[in-house]
């Protein structure tokens, strides 16, 4: 019998549990915050934009003609807006890839900070020859493409290959279609900004920063090629799975992150072992 997808359990953290009084409270405090963080934007967001326009311009272009355009939530493919589409992103779980990541349980993330570790954990959970006490507690600090891959390997009994977005499109989908195999997982290291666009006017200096580093890690379930869709499951809670356009994922991961100066990449992990059939 298929499993059928449910969102998983988020561990509540401690600004949920405040309550109402507290909250009333802090109000002052969010306020202080908020005029801080725009006068730390302008002192400190303004003449790093005029650096990376002047000397590392890629990765501004890169960054924000995808965060530029409309969110996927309102984007249509085929006269649809195929976002959150109940009956296709049931067909991708129905897929014996799906089925796996359903049996493993998958994760939502804790917090910002902790997206990396929490997708690594969804892809050894879903290769069900790791044992559960050898895959590790999610711990909160950035990974690059090549340190999750490294981890992923030691771990998983995988053979995994980056597949940078700068490599071009028709060798990004290739990769993208290898989701469909179980035995292959496949994750992404991207700029969530080009997918749902900035939050906020684009003129203010920290809202542009944030398009510019806003670097996420999700896992990919499925491929649907009639549709030219991907099935991603978001690590944050807020986002969840959804179906976005391959060439909207490719802009996403084409974005060059500003520490390693390269494109974002996808992680494509073969398994050494093969999983048993779903």
């Amino acid at each position: 019998m298929s499993l059928t997808y449910a969102d998983p359990k988020h561990s509540v953290t401690g600004a949920t549990k405040r309550s109402l009084v507290a909250s009333i409270l802090l109000f002052p405090v969010r306020i202080a915050e908020g005029v801080l963080l725009v006068v730390l934007s302008i002192v400190i967001g303004v003449p790093v934009l005029v650096y990376l326009h002047l000397f590392k311009r890629d990765v501004v272009t890169t960054a924000l003609t995808p965060a530029s355009l409309p969110s996927i939530q309102q984007q249509q493919t085929q006269g649809h807006v195929h976002f959150k589409d109940p009956v296709l992103l049931q067909r991708a779980w129905a897929l014996p890839t799906g089925q796996l990541y359903l049996q493993g349980q998958l994760e939502f993330h804790r917090r910002e900070g902790y997206c990396a570790p929490t997708t690594l954990r969804n892809v050894l959970k879903s290769i069900p020859s790791v044992p559960l006490e050898l895959i590790p507690e999610a711990k909160a600090g950035p990974l690059t493409a090549q340190q999750f891959k490294t981890k992923l390997d030691a771990i998983g009994h995988t053979t995994s290959t980056l597949v940078y977005g700068g490599a071009g499109y028709d060798l990004f989908l290739s990769a993208i279609k290898r989701s469909n195999d179980p035995h292959y997982r496949v994750a992404m290291n991207f700029l969530h900004p080009a997918l749902f666009g900035m939050d906020g006017p684009s003129f203010l200096p920290h809202v542009m920063l944030l398009a510019i580093l806003g670097g996420h890690f999700s896992n990919i379930i499925a491929y649907l090629e009639t549709e030219d869709l991907v099935v991603v499951f978001d690590v944050n809670q807020d986002f969840g799975p959804y179906l976005v356009p391959s060439k909207r994922v490719y802009d996403a991961v084409r974005a060059i992150d500003v520490q390693s100066g390269v494109a974002r990449a996808l992680v494509v992990s073969e398994l050494v072992h093969k999983p048993r059939q779903v």
